[in-house]
C-alpha cells in the first residue's frame, strides 16, 4: 500500500515516508463537490450574508454572472478543454440547473457573489462531473488537470474580481482565497455527515458503481482460467516483441500468466491500478504462494499507481528488485482515480519512453 504506516504518501519517485507534493486538500475538496456541487455556493452565501447586506435598492452582485454564464458554452476554447475533462456533452445542462438552484440564486444575490467567480465555476464543472458519472457509472477517466484548465478558463470569462487565480499559486482549480479558507473549515466540519448522508441516499447507484469491481475480482479468483486464457490468446496473436499493458482486475490475471506460462515473446508487462501485489502480500494471488519470489521467467514489470487510488497498490516492497512502481496524479479523488489514469497525459508519455 503507498505509504503503509506513516501516515503519509509517496513522493513521485515512489521514496516512502516523504510528504507527497501537490494539494491534497484541493482534492478532497472537490471529492465533496462531486457529491454536492452546490456546496461551496451554499457556504459562501450562508457567510456572506451573516457578514454583510445589500444596501435597499442596489442590484444584486451576481445578476451580469448568471447573464455571463448563460453565454459560456459559445466559447470555442472553454469546449476545447471541456472535452478534453470528459465533460463537455454534460456542461451545459449543468450551468442551466446550478443557476436555477436556489442555492445559487442565494448566492447570486450575497456580496460574496463578485469576489468568488471561481466558486461558481467550481459548482458548474463538479455538477457535469457528477451527472456524467452518474449516467454512465464511476468507472470515467476524467483528468484533474484539464478540469483544472477548463475552471480557469470559465473564471476567465465571467466578470468578477480578476485576482481570483490571477497569481500562479491559487488557481481556480484551487480553493485558498480568504473567504473560501473558511468555507473549507466549514466543509471539513460538515464532510463526514454529508459523506454518510449522501451514500445512504444514493446506496443503489453506489452499490451498482462498485459491485463489478468487486464482483469480477471474486469471479476471477473462483475461476479465473478462462480469462487467463483469453489473456494468452492475445499473446500469441501479437507480433513479437509483445508489452502486456493491463489495468486494474487485468493486471491480477496478467501477472498470473506470466507467473505459470514462461512466454518468451512477452518483453514488459505494465500494470496500472492493480490490486496483484496486495493478493499476494494476503496469499491470495492464485499463481504464486506468499513467501515466494516471482520466477525468473517472468519480464520486466512496471507498476504505475495513484496514491489517491485505492485500488492501487505498489509492488516493490513484496517483490524486491523485481518491480518498478511509478506514481502519476491525477487530481481526482477516488473513486475517479482508478479511472483517471487513462486521461493523463503523463501516463502515454511513460508508455511511450516503455514500449519497443
Amino acid at each position: 500500500m503507498p505509504g503503509y504506516g506513516t501516515g503519509r504518501g509517496l513522493t513521485a519517485a515512489g521514496a516512502p515516508g516523504a510528504e507527497a507534493e501537490g494539494p491534497d486538500e484541493d482534492v478532497e475538496f472537490w471529492g465533496l463537490l462531486y457529491l454536492d456541487p452546490l456546496l461551496e455556493l451554499r457556504l459562501l452565501a450562508s457567510e456572506s450574508a451573516a457578514r454583510t447586506e445589500l444596501a435597499p435598492g442596489s442590484l444584486p452582485p451576481g445578476e451580469a454572472l448568471s447573464s455571463a454564464a448563460q453565454s459560456l458554452t459559445g466559447d470555442a476554447r472553454l469546449r476545447e478543454l471541456l472535452d478534453a475533462a470528459g465533460i463537455g456533452e454534460e456542461f451545459p445542462a449543468s450551468v442551466a440547473a446550478v443557476l436555477t438552484s436556489p442555492d445559487c440564486r442565494q448566492f447570486l444575490r450575497s456580496p460574496a457573489a463578485s469576489d468568488e467567480v471561481g466558486a461558481l465555476a467550481r459548482a458548474f464543472t463538479a455538477e457535469a462531473v457528477r451527472r456524467r458519472a452518474e449516467r454512465q457509472g464511476a468507472a470515467q477517466a476524467f483528468d484533474g488537470t484539464a478540469r483544472d484548465e477548463a475552471v480557469a478558463r470559465i473564471v476567465a470569462l465571467l466578470p468578477g474580481d480578476p485576482s481570483d487565480g490571477a497569481d500562479g499559486s491559487d488557481g481556480p482549480g484551487t480553493h485558498r482565497g480568504p473567504v473560501t479558507r473558511r468555507v473549507k473549515k466549514l466543509a471539513g466540519r460538515l464532510a463526514l455527515g454529508l459523506a454518510s448522508a449522501q451514500a445512504v441516499k444514493r446506496r443503489s447507484a453506489l452499490t451498482d458503481a462498485a459491485h463489478p469491481a468487486a464482483g469480477d475480482v471474486l469471479l476471477y479468483l473462483s475461476r479465473g482460467d478462462a480469462i487467463r486464457e483469453v489473456v494468452a490468446e492475445a499473446v500469441r496473436a501479437a507480433e513479437p516483441p509483445v508489452v502486456l499493458l493491463a489495468h486494474s482486475l487485468g493486471g491480477i490475471a496478467s501477472l498470473d500468466l506470466l507467473v505459470l506460462r514462461a512466454l518468451p515473446e512477452v518483453e514488459l508487462l505494465v500494470t496500472v491500478g492493480s490490486q496483484a501485489p496486495f493478493l499476494y502480500e494476503l496469499g491470495a494471488l492464485p499463481s504464486l504462494e506468499h513467501g515466494s519470489p516471482l520466477p525468473e521467467h517472468v519480464p520486466r514489470w512496471v507498476n504505475v499507481y495513484d496514491r489517491r487510488d485505492l485500488l492501487g497498490y505498489v509492488g516493490a516492497g513484496v517483490f524486491p528488485d523485481r518491480v518498478q512502481d511509478v506514481a502519476l496524479d491525477s487530481r481526482q479523488p477516488f473513486p475517479l482515480s482508478h479511472s483517471a489514469y487513462w486521461s493523463n497525459p503523463e501516463l502515454y508519455r511513460l508508455l511511450a519512453e516503455e514500449l519497443p
